[in-house]
């Protein structure tokens, strides 16, 4: 059974990301979020940018709520090698995701689930704070 819900970590594609994100700095971020590159995002990929984006916000001492344990972890040890230029790219990721050439906001929006919208909105507005 698939994991599907609308915070970054809820789904299975992120959950899989988890993985390489604990074998890795923050090079396997940064290539999470440049995959939602300038062209159509594909829901897989646009799953593991949010939860980039995610992981870069929490280092910029902005998370959601509560992150999985080993996420925390991670940020822990290596939230430190995120700057600014990094917390823009999330942002741009993010933005990406959530607009007409992505597959997962068509998805979404197919399920009129406003919930997954409101929580983009949240996360650029964390992203958005911690380049203040």
């Amino acid at each position: 059974m698939g994991a599907w819900g609308y915070l970054p970590f809820e789904n299975d594609d992120a959950l899989d990301w988890m993985e390489e994100l604990e074998g890795g700095g923050a090079d396997v971020v940064r290539a999470a979020l440049a995959k939602a590159g300038d062209r159509y995002v594909e829901a897989p990929e646009g799953a593991i940018a949010i939860a980039a984006a995610e992981v870069v916000s929490a280092s910029q001492s902005n998370p959601l709520g509560e992150l999985p344990e080993n996420v925390a972890d991670w940020v822990a040890s290596h939230g430190a090698e995120f700057t600014a230029d990094d917390v823009e790219m999330a942002l741009e990721a993010v933005q990406r995701v959530a607009g007409e050439q992505s597959e997962l906001a068509e998805l979404w929006d197919d399920a009129d689930e406003p919930e997954w919208h409101e929580s983009l909105d949240d996360l650029v507005e964390r992203l958005r704070t911690a380049l203040r």
